[in-house]
């Protein structure tokens, strides 16, 4: 029997390897077949294969472990390489089958972990971080320790709730904006002259704010309409769209790649399509709360205060499905207007100064539920009179959505912010 090649043998360790993933992901509890297969045969395996090329051919390795270089040096030669190889595919193999194990121990559905486990195939300790914080995400949400956190607030905070779906949802967003900060500070990279990072930064932090906004008002809707198709609509189909959406714009990122706008490949224009579905799917959301809001049957409060959750909710929804069809439908992206060589924009947000921008009225859109609400607690504790304080709500509301559409027929104009300049 002639002895494989080097060849042969990357080739069936990872034919091998492939079994023992697919048995994860379809099999994933039927018989303990997966748990065996990716548990510890195939690990076992493996690492018998590795065993033996490091038997073999380590007397004559160069290089070593005390510096990149030697690692690198020992990386030269082919059947170490080899060895490295079914060395990573026999520990992300294990890692995986601990991770899909650990996810069935905690209830977490395993349609969820799929993308995980996907993750962990192709970026093993990747994969581990994006699990450890889905498990977070669901332990902070099923062992009440949002409501422990709450006993430790101020005495008026206690009765405010907060969605715990939702509210893991935001705090995920914000663990991730951590690695993304440190990768803006240390990669140098640009995407038509802006850092590559600050994309998917910008829309980690605004993704987490919306979504902890919505975890403080679902709440106060009545049991009855949070248990209506519309009352339900407010957490899943907001957190899978919106937490896509993000990765995704991540992942472009990443690759120093346009997400909006991305007409490149097939791929990119589908992927592009469903990120459109996506923004839909929750930027509705607040229209179905703001009509839970307004029932007869939601939490009792001063009607100010009612008032502007209502209006600030209705304006997202309405300004935020307007400004973004535009932004989807625009030929030239969110700019308007020739851009000039020397390009000046504000900081951080990139807004242009010299040409039309379609992003400030959607910005300025997607956060009325959170600035109005803002100022109707304002107006309440600043009158604790409903007449006088549902007039100023109406009068700052009023201008508030001139300002959007003022925003946003500046920039249909191709004039900067608000056409004043």
């Amino acid at each position: 029997m002639m002895p494989l090649s080097l060849d042969d043998a990357f080739a069936r360790a990872g034919q091998l390897a492939m079994l023992g993933w697919l048995a994860l992901i379809l099999l994933p509890r039927w018989r303990g077949v997966s748990a065996a297969l990716a548990g510890w045969i195939i690990p076992a395996l493996l690492s018998l294969g590795y065993a033996v090329l490091i038997a073999v051919h380590w007397h004559d390795a160069k290089g070593g472990f005390s510096s990149l270089d030697s690692v690198a040096a020992l990386f030269a030669s082919k059947p170490l390489l080899l060895a490295g190889w079914v060395h990573y595919l026999a520990f992300d193999l294990f890692l995986g089958n601990w991770i899909l194990r650990r996810s069935q121990a905690e209830a977490i559905p395993h349609w969820l972990m799929l993308p995980v486990l996907l993750m962990t195939f192709l970026f093993g300790p990747f994969g581990f971080i994006a699990y450890l914080l889905l498990e977070a995400c669901f332990r902070l949400a099923r062992e009440d320790r949002i409501a422990r956190l709450q006993a430790r607030l101020p005495a008026w905070l206690p009765d405010l709730e907060l969605e715990p779906r939702l509210t893991a949802a935001a705090f995920a967003m914000f663990a991730l904006a951590v690695p993304t900060l440190f990768a803006w500070l240390i990669d140098i990279r640009q995407f038509q002259g802006v850092d590559t990072w600050i994309k998917p930064l910008k829309f980690e932090i605004s993704v987490a704010f919306y979504l902890l906004t919505l975890a403080l008002f679902l709440p106060l809707a009545s049991e009855r309409f949070r248990a209506s198709w519309a009352g339900r609509y407010i957490v899943w189909p907001v957190i899978v769209p919106i937490v896509l959406e993000v990765l995704y714009i991540a992942w472009r990122a990443s690759r120093v790649e346009a997400s909006h706008y991305n007409s490149d490949s097939a791929l990119g224009a589908w992927l592009y399509t469903l990120m459109g579905i996506g923004a839909v799917m929750f930027t509705v959301a607040p229209g179905f709360l703001a009509y839970g809001l307004a029932r007869r049957d939601a939490a009792p409060m001063p009607e100010v205060v009612r008032w502007s959750l209502v209006v600030g909710l209705a304006l997202t929804c309405v300004f935020g499905l307007l400004s973004g069809a535009l932004l989807g439908s625009s030929p030239t992206g969110h700019y308007v207007g020739t851009q000039p060589a020397l390009h000046p924009t504000i900081p951080f947000f990139g807004w242009s100064l010299t040409i039309g921008d379609l992003r400030i009225a959607h910005f300025l859109g997607l956060h009325a539920l959170q600035i109005i609400p803002a100022i109707g607690v304002l107006l309440w504790l600043a009158t604790r009179q409903s007449r006088a304080g549902l007039v100023a709500l109406g009068t700052v509301s009023a201008a508030y959505a001139a300002v959007t559409t003022a925003a946003l027929v500046a920039a249909l104009q191709a004039r900067p912010l608000l056409g004043f300049s």
